[in-house]
């Protein structure tokens, strides 16, 4: 019965993100954060969060916020907002 309480600790993170306001599409910088949330790397990861071994959902669960962000950055340099180049941030 130990299962139960584990499932829903490792979905908690999925329903606490679906939660979240939707960005304001009325914005470029709303726009970017919904591209970069259905980019093909960001949506591969949050499958990765829900299968596979638990080593492979922790690596997703890390790579996740990485991911949302260099879409989102990438999208506003695409669209002029933002100036090329830049730091990666630490892992």
């Amino acid at each position: 019965m130990k299962t139960l309480p584990l499932l829903a600790m490792l979905a908690l993170p999925l329903l606490l993100a679906r939660c979240a306001p939707a960005p304001d599409l009325s914005t470029p910088q709303g726009q970017c954060r919904a591209q970069a949330e259905n980019s093909p790397e960001v949506s591969r990861l949050i499958g990765e969060t829900s299968g596979g071994s638990p080593a492979q959902q922790a690596m997703a669960r890390r790579e996740l916020p990485l991911a949302r962000r260099s879409a989102y950055i990438a999208c506003l340099q695409a669209r002029g907002l933002a100036p090329k180049g830049g730091v990666e941030p630490v892992r």
